[in-house]
């Protein structure tokens, strides 16, 4: 009977996720004589058996440990010949202390987190301030001063985009023969349909275009204009989001792309650009959870209202991290897949100016959404894949969003070569197998209408921002320190379903990842532990004051991010010669910079003019649009003739 349980299981290459399960589940099927109890101190037990009975079990445990090594070195060898699936998960307005992998106990993220321990946490991963640009940076390989998007988001109405003449992500990786897949935001303009995402390189996109959308009901709202942003292609789809919760049909969408990708020959590119966290439309229903009721009851320890919806959306984004990594593996594809986790921004802790506030927090660091500050531009990145040699640990490298581009081209087989003058450096290697000191320099930013700017070399970083009553707001200390919460549980880690799935395939890759349950807690304890960076600011921390020791609006600061990431201590006067270097670098960035254009908002955009859609409205004339303007035009002659 054993024998031929084995031989099935054999045909299948069942893939048993580590030796110590396969022991255990050879023991509990053929071999009654052993008794294991995983008690510390206790002696083991045995029971008399037959010699019969210890011959058929002793071979079963040999042929189950055979079978493990066969499907371990298939899929080796398999990953190694095959284009990798990529998939990217973007969060909106995460911030640094919202993970709990980064030290808060608040709100739990047991999904995320276990991707982080799996794989590798990219503790110094820099982005834009804001959403446009960001998305830009990571699809382009370029910094926005390159293309003159370094300023605000775009805003709805307005005709501006990426231009068309900047080659991105999936058009590159179409060209290596990759199906490519868009879920949630877009961003990047759509006031013609040659700039929506697929005229841009993406296969399908099911989505919106504009900044943010409801979370229940997909209209958009800016200060004069509100409508629909809902589309599956070009088609409107805003009446299957009415009374759904946006994440939930997002993770829907993902799957959907998944299981429609599996028995294809191309590899697949899927980039899920979630809503969560950003705020929904501005009003009462700023945030939004899925169920309220369930949410009060879940996060009753925390006081604050808003946190507390806050901490429901991510919840639930986390929830969506999860079911993606189980869809990737139940259609026998995460084995070969790079999963990449990364935010676009940091959090709004505090928004009195836009009032997209969404009670995020970026805490221990300085400034938040829209400041080049580090709680602005140190973004929660971590990567998992079987293809990564050395997993579970930091990198504590420079990494630029725009790194993305080259380093996720060289995985899925192109040359770095052929992407011509990018700012963007191919880091696989040091993802891969733990290189060191690719990046040196970071521009983290030149806004030349807003005043701000910075750039990191080495461990420099030079700032300077301008004393204006709309950024002030930015450059304080804000957010929720996230130490009150329940324990922090490394069970519910490793038994999310990104922890089952992930450790499932790491053990098959290497036999070092085959680990019982009290090492890989211990492991994880030590990643986390090392992902924290409250350490090295309990200076700043015991001398909290949101408006001290900050000299950056009328010259240059210049901090040591490794020793002072919390950006506390300027220390320009006492380091000249770093100082100077990083400003010639920003003056040299500036004399190749595009200038921003930022038109006004074009009224004809109005979503009343096409059946309360948001459209591509430079070259669509919607039927309401035409009737207005006819019945405008004939109100203004006749005011003429009176």
């Amino acid at each position: 009977m054993c024998v031929l349980v084995l031989l099935i299981l054999l045909v299948n290459r069942l893939a048993l996720p580590s030796f110590d399960i396969a022991n255990e589940f050879a023991k509990k099927i053929c071999c009654r004589y052993l008794m294991i109890k995983a008690v510390p101190g206790r002696h083991t037990q045995y029971t008399s058996v037959t010699m019969s009975e210890f011959i058929g079990c002793f071979t079963f445990i040999l042929i189950v440990i055979s079978s493990f090594l066969l499907t371990n070195c298939s899929l080796q060898r398999e990953s190694k010949n095959k284009q990798p699936h990529i998939v990217l998960i973007i969060a909106d307005d995460l911030g640094w202390n919202d993970v709990s992998f980064h030290g808060s106990v608040q709100i739990p993220t047991p999904n995320i987190d276990a991707l982080a321990y799996s794989g590798v946490i990219l503790n110094r991963h820099y982005v834009q301030p804001t959403c446009t640009p960001s998305r830009a940076a990571l699809l382009t390989g370029k910094y926005p001063i390159r293309y003159g998007l370094q300023g605000t988001p775009i805003i709805a109405g307005q005709p501006l985009s990426l231009s068309s003449k900047e080659k991105i992500l999936p058009q590159y990786l179409q060209d290596l023969g990759y199906s490519t897949h868009l879920v949630g935001k877009w961003h990047l303009g759509a006031y013609k349909k040659q700039f929506t995402p697929t005229k841009r390189g993406f296969d399908s996109h099911f989505g919106y275009w504009n900044g943010f959308i409801s979370y229940r009901n997909s209209t958009h709202s800016t200060t004069l204009m509100s409508g629909k942003d809902a589309r599956r292609g070009f088609e409107r789809v805003g009446n299957e989001m009415i009374d759904r919760y946006a994440t939930d049909i997002f993770t829907e969408e993902a799957h959907k792309v998944i299981e429609s990708c599996k028995h294809q020959e191309k590899p697949m590119f899927l980039m899920i650009s979630h809503l969560a966290v950003h705020t929904g439309v501005p009003g009462p229903n700023l945030l939004e959870v899925s169920n309220n009721t369930y949410n009060d009851i879940r996060f009753n320890y925390i006081q604050n209202k808003e946190r507390r919806l806050y901490a429901g959306m991510l919840t639930s984004l986390d929830d969506s991290v999860g079911s993606v990594i189980k869809s990737l593996d139940n259609n026998g594809m995460l084995e070969n897949s790079i999963v990449l986790f990364i935010s676009d921004n940091g959090a709004p802790a505090d928004d009195p100016i836009w009032g997209y506030e969404n009670s995020g927090s970026n805490w221990p660091l300085r400034g938040e959404k829209g400041a080049v500050l580090e709680g602005g531009v140190r973004g929660v990145a971590a990567i998992w894949s079987p293809w990564i040699k050395k997993k579970h640990r930091i990198s504590e490298n420079l990494f630029h969003i725009t790194d993305w581009l080259p380093t996720l081209y060289t995985a899925a087989g192109g040359n770095f070569e052929d992407l011509g003058q990018i700012d963007g450096i191919d880091q696989w290697k040091s993802l891969t197998e733990t290189s060191k000191h690719m990046r040196s320099i970071i521009l983290i930013n030149i806004d030349e209408i807003r005043g701000e700017e910075a750039l990191i070399f080495n461990q420099w970083k030079a700032v300077k921002s301008n004393r204006t009553s709309d950024i002030a707001y930015y450059l304080k200390y804000s957010g929720d320190p996230g130490n009150l919460g329940p324990d922090y549980n490394m069970p519910n880690v490793a038994e999310s379903l990104a922890g089952l799935h992930l450790s499932r395939i790491n053990c098959l890759v290497s036999k070092e990842d085959c680990m019982d349950t009290l090492t890989t807690y211990t492991l994880f304890e030590n990643v986390r532990s090392q992902a924290k960076v409250d350490t090295k600011c309990t200076e700043r921390i015991s001398d909290y004051n949101p408006n001290k020791h900050y000299e950056c609006f009328d010259s240059y600061c210049l901090f040591d991010i490794q020793q002072d990431p919390c950006e506390y201590r300027n220390i320009a006067k006492t380091n000249q010669q770093a100082l100077n270097m990083t400003i010639d670098m920003l003056e040299q960035f500036k004399k190749e910079m595009i200038k921003q254009v930022n038109p006004e908002i074009d009224p004809k955009a109005n979503p009343s003019y096409f059946d309360g859609y948001w459209e591509t409205w430079m070259e669509h004339s919607g039927s309401n649009y035409l009737i207005v303007n006819t019945y405008l035009t004939l109100f203004m002659s006749l005011l003429y003739f009176f």
